[in-house]
């Protein structure tokens, strides 16, 4: 673990907003790209604070505490990218995609991985749709068939809900067969957690994976225009 994420993960606790956004920008003006920020800073901090809480050296109401500062730096640097973006500092991808879906799983509380994700496939130009934590299954139905996404994001954390999610799968596909589903899980190694998934579902382990398949998919609809258009 990087060491600024433990200083990160100390302003989390210490509500200190102010030096958490210090340590992100700084991260931000040595030329880091929103992956590594995600990856090695925000998700490695909450994880330090995991393991804190796991030893009894936090309370429940700590780690709360650090969830909701690391909710709003992480909303104040999406917005920064949205501004760099609108003033010409930061590239604009453009997708002919429509549309992405995200939620976490019934029961699943534990949503910043989720808000990771949506903002990088909105950095990448993607119409998304954030649904947030503990959605229930038949309200997930509704909105896929209103909205019909390409993408269907969904976070899990949660061992005990792993059937919630193979249910899930199921369900979304029954509907929609041509989305493509992409789940993101601390827990993407265990066999547990893969025997719910399908063949084509997409595993998404970290923020760095996700901005790989976002580029090349990018490349890949690129492709497909030009052909088009000759």
């Amino acid at each position: 673990m990087h060491e600024i994420a433990k200083k990160l993960s100390a302003h989390f606790l210490e509500k200190n907003v102010i030096q958490g956004w210090a340590s992100i920008k700084d991260t931000i003006e040595q030329g880091y790209n929103s992956p590594y920020i995600y990856d090695f800073l925000f998700r490695d901090a909450m994880y330090h604070i995991g393991e804190l809480w796991e030893k009894n050296e936090i309370t429940v109401a700590d780690e709360h505490l650090a969830t909701g500062v690391s909710d709003l730096l992480l909303s104040k640097y999406h917005l920064e990218k949205k501004e760099m973006t609108l003033s010409g500092t930061e590239p604009v991808f453009q997708t002919p995609s429509n549309k992405a879906m995200f939620f976490c799983v019934e029961g699943e509380e534990h949503y910043l991985g989720l808000k990771m994700a949506s903002s990088l496939f909105e950095e990448f130009g993607w119409d998304v749709y954030d649904l947030g934590s503990n959605l229930p299954l038949d309200y997930a139905e509704h909105s896929l068939k209103k909205w019909q996404p390409e993408i269907i994001c969904i976070s899990i954390t949660i061992r005990h809900l792993l059937p919630k999610l193979k249910d899930t799968i199921e369900r979304l596909t029954a509907i929609h067969p041509q989305a493509t589903i992409i789940v993101g899980s601390r827990l993407h190694q265990e066999a547990a957690f893969l025997s719910c998934c399908t063949e084509k579902t997409i595993i998404a382990k970290d923020a760095a994976f996700l901005y790989e398949w976002l580029n090349n998919h990018k490349s890949e609809a690129s492709f497909v225009q030009k052909g088009v258009l000759l």
